[in-house]
């Protein structure tokens, strides 16, 4: 009887989450469902999902030639510091380190190797060290792909967090995301503590949640605005016409569109606004893979966002065209764009 009853309440938890994470859909939903009520149809069949899954690692993560070096013993390098830096990545638990620790060792790699040329006299090994540092220098880009793409702190940042759609009513903490996304996308120019990024890009979930929200409000919208134009014809208006269905649909308009649809499209808008500049940075930074290309070009170049625009004005140049056709006065609206 305990075990059920703890089952009962478990269940109930579960749900009560569900419809939490749900509230965005629920306004849809309703916005939708009045305006088919308001001329007596039935809402269109919401429009199948544009959004777009992240490419599994292993489709994406391209491959390291290993660079050796030689003469590791010489005195010179130990008073650089590179022995001690290469001594510590071949080290048992240097060879198991995360890729934000493998790109931040790449990087100090760099830098350690430009301080040890300053210094070394030796021909010989000035020689080798210059090749190790073009080899290096080629290879960067790729460690800072392979760590965009295939860590788990970035893979968390870029799938949805399983929570639905980003809730309205609530506040969605990213600061320290953007901050860290912001840094990582600028890490070429500037002197970045690279391991400190790894937290805040993975226990913040930002970007796929937004990304997932920003597509369904745009299917949401693209079949909302379908709907309005199939049922045009029955909102008839003009002298010696019956106004009730048309003040009916100006309600709707002004208490669920203005009211509730309207601010939820607005932040949605912000909070890709906000991440925009860094992932335009990431996206001219990123080598051209045709597996990741639908992905990058939906995201991190922002045609799902130009998308979402157009999804908003349409929707509302419909009633534009509506409250023209029938002379209704209303206040401007700013919308999400």
């Amino acid at each position: 009887m305990v075990h059920r009853l703890v089952f009962v309440i478990t269940g109930l938890l579960l749900l009560s989450g569900c419809l939490e994470s749900d509230k965005a859909r629920a306004q849809f939903e309703n916005y939708q469902s009045r305006l088919a009520n308001v001329v007596n149809t039935e809402p269109l069949p919401l429009e199948d999902s544009v959004s777009i899954e992240l490419p599994r690692k292993r489709d994406l993560t391209l491959p390291l030639e290993d660079v050796r070096m030689g003469l590791l013993d010489a005195y010179e390098l130990r008073e650089c510091g590179l022995f001690q830096l290469i001594a510590d990545r071949n080290s048992i638990l240097g060879k198991v380190q995360d890729a934000f620790r493998q790109l931040n060792y790449e990087v100090s790699l760099l830098n350690t190797l430009e301080l040890c040329l300053a210094e070394v006299e030796s021909d010989t090994l000035r020689e080798q060290l210059l090749k190790v540092q073009k080899q290096k220098q080629q290879q960067l880009s790729t460690v800072y792909w392979n760590t965009l793409i295939s860590s788990d702190a970035w893979r968390q940042q870029l799938t949805p967090s399983g929570i639905g759609l980003i809730a309205p009513d609530k506040p969605f903490p990213h600061s320290e995301a953007l901050l860290a996304i912001n840094a990582y996308a600028h890490l070429s120019e500037k002197n970045t503590d690279i391991v400190s990024l790894q937290e805040p890009i993975e226990k913040q979930r930002y970007l796929g949640t937004v990304f997932y929200s920003m597509d369904e409000s745009t299917r949401w919208l693209n079949t909302i605005t379908k709907q309005l134009y199939r049922d045009d014809l029955l909102v008839i208006c003009g002298a010696n016409r019956d106004p009730t269905r048309l003040n009916y649909l100006r309600n709707v308009f002004d208490k669920f569109f203005i009211g509730e649809v309207q601010p939820y499209l607005s932040k949605i808008n912000g909070l890709y606004l906000d991440a925009q500049p860094a992932l335009e940075t990431l996206h001219r930074q990123l080598p051209d893979n045709e597996v990741f290309f639908n992905y990058n070009d939906a995201y991190f170049a922002g045609s799902h966002y130009q998308n979402f625009q157009k999804a908003v004005k349409d929707h509302v140049r419909y009633w534009q065209q509506l409250f023209q056709r029938c002379n209704v006065q209303v206040a401007p609206q700013n919308n999400a764009s």
